[in-house]
């Protein structure tokens, strides 16, 4: 780079060089032609013939002579001669011409119209009267061409020259500095390419050598800066990838400048949205609004909640100002999504629950206050209303009782409070004996009940919980037959599972309400269920105690024409099987 910066230097001066030299050239002939012209100026013409005169001139200079007169008429020229001259046209058009009849004397090159040749002309104006008003010397260009060439060559040469032994010169002393900075640049190179060991050899204490120490001391700090750096990186992936939250860091241009896994998933983005306008990958106007406040107005807004419609996710989203506080350039925004899909369902239902619970316990407490009132405003004196009364308070306190029961059960359940007790056990000697205790409810409405599970029917469970799923299906199963209708409890054997089925001929379960069953107090026939005692919680109840057995279980109904449910349960041991 050094040699080619000299070479153009070089080149450069040479040019400025040539060119003065052919300008100093040019006004060296134009300056002896000058002089000519005005020792031609003062000769008396008038004794004179001009074209010997003109040839004469003409031979001892070696120039083109014209002698013009005053009206533009050629009297002689050296170079066209006595008959030449008589068809030459006027010359009082001709720019050096010109010039000299405005001030004395005039210069120019050009091609002669005459000749086709160029010259350097210099033409001057001849005081006094005479024939001769104008005398003019020409140059061939092409002389002064030659001239300037010869010399500009010999010039060129000695520069080239010089050039040579200066960059002779030159080279030497920069190779020995420039050396060192090619090994500092090798060094950068490496250290750009991940090589952090290498370093620069130090040889001495010239200033070369001190700079090769400072930068060694500048990669070795260079290095810890960037450890440190990536550490510190690593550690901020490592908790934004660990964040349960969504996190997004919009710039001041509205660009998304970071987005975890998690915000992505919440807004539903396919492709990394690095890069991109807030507006172009985020359809939710809540987030907009709210990232735009804060960008543009600097006010961070109350937690806002985000419904995402596709998802039914619920966020509480959070945006909090990122940079200098109050200065208008370089805010950016920090956006934390919370989910509080599982709160919001929470809180639904317990909304639900409380409401179920009371709609629940009111009809029963109103009942019992009502007939108790009654006793105690004087109906004690009538004893056949009164042993009604008692009878129906009692049985509205016994259906309390059992709804607290299940209440309580079902709260164990869902806590995690309950035990089981698993073990090996015949699941048909259960179900006969859940039979044998609904047999008199089941003949009482005219509903005939049989237990048909092969003998035996090794399962494993808690015995008294699957006494507790037998008794609420069956049950459910007579109270919602017809007189005349059937329930059976069988059972179908499978390699790795056991299946119970309670199937009954009753009134059947609405498609639209099959899976809602199993919910807390859903009832398909609410009058109904009331009058038959049902709390509308032992659906649920079997649902989670399947489910803490490892097993599950379906559903199939038709109106009119009956309900079956199938029960999954583990197998009971090989040993215990057989």
């Amino acid at each position: 780079m050094l040699a080619l910066t000299a070479l153009a230097n070089s080149i450069l001066v040479g040019l400025v060089s040539v060119w003065l030299f052919r300008q100093a050239t040019q006004e060296n002939f134009a300056g002896r032609i000058r002089a000519e012209t005005a020792l031609l100026a003062r000769t008396p013409f008038a004794e004179r013939d001009p074209h010997a005169f003109a040839a004469d001139v003409a031979k001892s200079l070696g120039l083109r002579v014209t002698l013009i007169a005053p009206d533009g008429t050629v009297l002689a020229d050296s170079v066209k001669g006595r008959e030449g001259i008589l068809q030459m046209e006027s010359h009082l058009d001709r720019p050096e011409i010109r010039a000299a009849l405005s001030r004395g004397l005039g210069e120019s090159i050009r091609t002669s119209e005459t000749t086709s040749e160029e010259y350097l002309y210099s033409a001057r104006l001849v005081e006094g009267a005479g024939p001769v008003r104008f005398v003019r010397i020409a140059v061939p260009a092409s002389d002064l061409r030659r001239f300037q060439t010869r010399y500009a060559w010999f010039a060129t040469g000695i520069g080239l020259l010089a050039m040579l032994v200066l960059g002779a010169v030159a080279y030497a002393a920069v190779r020995k500095i420039s050396k060192p900075v090619e090994e500092m640049s090798r060094l950068a190179d490496r250290t750009a390419r991940g090589d952090m060991d290498a370093e620069v050899p130090e040889r001495g204490i010239d200033e070369v050598s001190r700079l090769g120490a400072a930068v060694n001391r500048m990669r070795r700090a260079l290095v810890e800066k960037i450890e440190q750096i990536q550490d510190e990186r690593s550690l901020l992936s490592s908790v934004i990838g660990g964040m349960r939250e969504g996190l997004l860091v919009v710039g001041p241009d509205h660009r998304i400048r970071l987005a975890n896994d998690d915000a992505r998933r919440t807004l539903d983005l396919r492709l990394d949205p690095t890069g991109h306008l807030l507006a172009e990958v985020v359809r939710h106007p809540a987030v907009i609004h709210d990232v735009e406040q804060v960008i543009e107005g600097g006010r961070e807004p109350e937690g806002s909640v985000v419904r995402m419609e596709g998802s039914g996710r619920v966020f509480q989203m959070h945006v909090t100002a990122l940079g200098k506080r109050g200065a208008e350039a370089g805010r950016s925004a920090l956006v934390l999504f919370f989910d509080i899909t599982r709160l919001e369902s929470l809180e639904g239902v317990r909304r639900d629950f409380v409401a179920n619970v009371s709609h629940e316990l009111r009809t029963p407490l109103t009942a019992i206050k009502a007939f108790v009132e009654t006793l105690l405003d004087g109906g004690l004196e009538d004893r056949e209303h009164t042993v009604k009364f008692l009878e129906i308070a009692r049985k509205h306190a016994d259906r309390m009782e059992a709804l607290i029961d299940d209440l309580t059960d079902l709260s164990l359940i869902e806590t995690g409070s309950i035990v089981l007790e698993i073990g090996d056990l015949d699941a048909s000697e259960v179900a006969r004996e859940v039979v044998e205790q609904l047999r008199p409810r089941a003949r009482a409405g005219g509903v005939s009940l049989a237990s048909e599970l092969p003998e035996p029917f090794p399962v494993r469970a808690d015995r008294r919980r699957l006494e507790q799923i037998l008794m609420n299906l069956v049950d459910n199963a007579i109270k919602f037959n017809r007189r005349g209708g059937e329930v059976h409890v069988r059972g179908v054997f499978d390699a790795h599972r056991r299946t119970l089925v309670v199937e009954d001929t009753g009134v059947g379960i609405p498609s639209d309400s099959r899976e809602k069953i199993f919910h807390r107090f859903f009832r398909v026939d609410p009058d109904r269920s009331r009058e038959a005692g049902g709390t509308g919680l032992g659906l649920a109840i079997v649902k989670h105690l399947v489910r803490l057995h490892g097993g599950s279980i379906r559903v199939e109904s038709e109106l009119g024409v009956g309900t079956r449910f199938e029960l999954d349960l583990p197998p009971a041991s090989a040993r215990a099987a057989s």
